[in-house]
């Protein structure tokens, strides 16, 4: 059981997959909180001032185990919901054996993989603004819907350069797309992630699959997998929408390619 007393306040991007998965975790721990929006790219500054690095999710624990806390990133921030509120389901399998396959697998969906998803959602964002909107609906965005408008294509602009997603990087992500997505498959298929009880794997990986399926170009090849079902038993629908056809439809051809058949 956590505490009484405990206050956590979450600071994120609307529509970041890590945060998402930060939220998922404190759902599953039935630990309170309040969210923050900070605003691209401006939380740099905020965040670095606030906690010492530009990074969301941030998260600041008041009244817990270790006291008053500020952290960054989303696997510290699970760590640390796990220790406020140990009881199931278990983020960290108590099996030895377990427990590394799933740190392991936490470790791999924190890399390059997360990465993919900034990078794609900015290479659609910086060419077509109007999806950034559905990510910020009914969240407490400090700017009135105006501002928000006039800011979104500037901002995905830079985002899309800070976040280094230029051509060349995102048409070679889109060809790793299949061979990622048999790896999320086969971490199911070997029980790692998937299971009734979700872990820190579940979190971190399905996550960026959730900001994934955002993307109408990218959806119906993670839906035809196990790896999008898992997605969505745990994540549901995505927190925004963005419109097929706004990148080249031959970056696409190793993805469509992975919807037909090995015997056709």
């Amino acid at each position: 059981m956590m505490r009484d007393g405990v206050k956590v306040k979450i600071y994120y991007i609307p529509g970041s997959h890590p945060c998402e998965a930060v939220f998922k975790a404190a759902e599953l721990k039935n630990i309170d909180y309040k969210r923050v929006v900070v605003l691209p790219p401006a939380h740099r500054i905020q965040m670095t001032l606030m906690f010492g690095s530009r990074t969301v999710p941030a998260a600041k624990i008041t009244g817990g185990p270790n006291g008053t806390e500020k952290i960054q990133t989303s696997r510290k921030i699970i760590r640390a919901f796990e220790s406020m509120n140990p009881d199931a389901p278990e983020f960290y399998p108590s099996d030895p054996a377990q427990r590394e396959r799933v740190l392991a697998a936490e470790a791999w969906g924190d890399g390059d993989f997360q990465d993919i998803g900034r990078r794609l959602s900015w290479a659609h964002l910086a060419r077509d603004a109007s999806g950034v909107a559905s990510f910020s609906e009914g969240q407490p965005v400090p700017l009135p819907k105006f501002m928000q408008n006039l800011a979104a294509a500037p901002m995905s602009k830079i985002q899309a350069k800070l976040n280094r997603a230029d051509d060349e990087s995102v048409k070679s992500d889109l060809a790793k797309l299949p061979e990622l997505l048999d790896q999320v498959d086969q971490y199911i298929a070997d029980g790692v992630i998937g299971g009734e009880q979700p872990n820190a794997a579940d979190l971190q990986i399905l996550a960026s699959l959730w900001l994934w399926r955002s993307m109408d170009d990218l959806r119906p090849a993670i839906d035809a997998r196990p790896s999008g079902k898992a997605c969505e038993a745990l994540f549901g629908e995505p927190g925004g929408r963005i419109a097929g056809g706004i990148l080249p439809a031959d970056w696409f051809e190793p993805v469509n390619r992975s919807l037909v058949p090995a015997t056709a």
